[in-house]
């Protein structure tokens, strides 16, 4: 299984480094061994977000550096089928990011009526979704109001325009405190967001 062959090219780098002496950076996603196992460096690519390279090797995106994997959810089927959910977390600001991303390689992900239906079931969206395309891939995208919350969900099915490859993308933001107050600026986040959408390399 690649991500087997991730966890050897990382501790193989360790000992090439020194060993248990490397110094590796104080992030949430280098802390975390399960997450530190997706980045192909400990450098920054963009101020604020390292490379992840998913472990089907189908994709490499932006991950923030304070992002963290919960390795319970994480799955992959033959390389074809990746899901995982990963959060982030700005106490400053009392604010909570969880992202959800299921990978695929099928057929399926052709039929796009079918996808962009079973996404906007799961946050409970009825409406239209922009449609844009950037860097060879085609991105169905949407912002939600989390109903009767302060909080949003951002989603978006993202398709290689020349493969079978596609992702469903689901983000949501919220109070990370619920019984305090928190400012969302949502034009801001969705910025953020599609930054990292747009990262989006399908190999």
């Amino acid at each position: 299984m690649r991500l087997k062959f991730m966890m050897i090219h990382m501790m193989l780098l360790m000992v090439i480094m020194g060993g248990c002496d490397v110094n590796v950076p104080d992030t949430r996603a280098f802390q975390d061994e399960f997450t530190s196992e997706f980045m192909q460096s400990t450098k920054e690519t963009e101020e604020g977000y390292y490379t992840f390279e998913s472990g089907t090797g189908g994709y490499t995106m932006l991950f923030p550096i304070e992002g963290q994997i919960d390795d319970a959810t994480y799955y992959n089927q033959n390389d074809v089928n990746e899901i995982f959910t990963f959060g982030v977390r700005n106490e400053k600001d009392n604010l909570a990011y969880g992202f959800k991303l299921t990978y695929e390689e099928r057929g399926l992900t052709e039929r796009i009526d079918i996808n962009l239906k079973l996404l906007s079931n799961r946050v409970g969206y009825e409406g239209e979704f922009d449609v844009f395309q950037y860097n060879n891939n085609t991105y169905y995208y949407a912002k939600v109001d989390i109903e009767n919350s302060t909080g949003y969900f951002i989603i978006a099915y993202i398709k290689a325009d020349n493969d079978k490859k596609a992702i469903k993308f689901i983000k949501t933001i919220s109070c990370l405190d619920r019984d305090q107050t928190c400012e969302i600026e949502i034009e801001s986040e969705e910025e953020k967001t599609q930054f990292i959408m747009k990262s989006i390399e399908f190999k």
